[in-house]
């Protein structure tokens, strides 16, 4: 009996080791930053790429939506090229205020998502595949404000790239395995939230300061 109970440790055990081993080998394949250029680029299968990669929101944050958004608000110094009236300390506050904008905006959305979201659907926004879509979607906003700051020639052209976000929202969205008669109603909260949500707090942190 004793033989029978060692053996089934022994399975466990070499159970977890394969586990283990598999993820070091996902997260060896899959870069959190590139992750990103998958899924603006090929849609549905950069989420699957996302998925299998078995990162965790915190991984992720680490290695693309921090680094993205501290640069989208660097990026508001490039003003310093442009603007003979150029003064540093709004435009430091301006350049934090774009940072607290997408780093809000990433907890926001959940909330505001959980509390729209039919009650069917609410568990979803508790998962960690709808906190990393989240995440990415708002990653890919910030990406695209950088060219417009950089070169502020090209913002009447990136304007319309948030379709672009919105777009990938609706090929990840699948995976959520949202109820069929919900997946409408979900999609375009989802889309909304994750699209107005750092303007908003832009707006706001605007008239605060």
């Amino acid at each position: 009996m004793s033989d029978l109970n060692q053996d089934d440790i022994n399975l466990n055990v070499e159970s977890d080791s394969t586990d283990e081993n598999a993820e070091r080998v996902n997260r060896k394949r899959y870069n959190p930053f590139l992750l990103l250029f998958s899924i603006l680029m090929t849609g549905t299968a950069g989420w699957k790429d996302l998925r299998r990669s078995r990162f965790t929101p915190e991984q992720t944050a680490a290695g693309c939506f921090y680094p993205l958004i501290a640069l989208a608000s660097v990026c508001r110094f490039t003003d310093w090229f442009y603007l003979p009236e150029f003064d540093l300390s709004s435009t430091l506050i301006s350049a934090v205020s774009v940072f607290a904008s997408f780093f809000f905006s990433y907890f926001a959305v959940q909330v505001v998502c959980k509390w729209l979201f039919p009650m069917a659907a609410k568990s979803k926004t508790e998962t960690t595949y709808f906190k990393l879509m989240v995440q990415y979607s708002l990653a890919s906003l910030a990406l695209f404000w950088i060219p417009a700051e950089i070169l502020p020639i090209l913002e009447p052209l990136t304007v319309f790239l948030p379709i672009w976000t919105a777009f990938i929202i609706t090929r990840g969205l699948r995976f959520l395995r949202i109820p069929e008669n919900m997946v409408n109603r979900c999609t375009a909260i989802i889309v909304l939230t994750v699209v107005v949500m750092p303007y908003i707090f832009m707006w706001i942190s605007e008239l605060i300061f």
